[in-house]
């Protein structure tokens, strides 16, 4: 894969899954101000599928910025995806 694919591609997944979750938030919420995911466990996946897939294709696309290539090569997907791996563990680490 091209590396002007890869960062299209990590450009329109973040683009798109940030303000699209902000907006169903906004309107999702009750009268306190916070989400019932009661009834909604279907776009909380949705969007959390749509999270790990901007954090991965970013990473790799951040990644293969150090490359002279046209092309993404295999260590920098390899790298890539450790990079997001850790940084979902280190996310999920602060959440408890």
């Amino acid at each position: 894969m091209s590396k002007k694919v890869l960062s299209y591609i990590s450009g329109i997944t973040v683009l798109v899954t940030i303000p699209t979750f902000f907006i169903w938030a906004y309107f999702a919420k009750d009268e306190n101000g916070k989400v019932q995911l009661e009834g909604n466990e279907l776009i909380a996946y949705i969007f959390l599928a749509l999270s790990l897939l901007a954090v991965t294709t970013g990473s790799i696309a951040l990644r293969a910025t150090n490359e002279n290539s046209k092309k993404v090569s295999k260590s920098t997907i390899i790298s890539g995806l450790a990079v997001a791996v850790i940084f979902v563990l280190w996310r999920l680490s602060l959440s408890r």
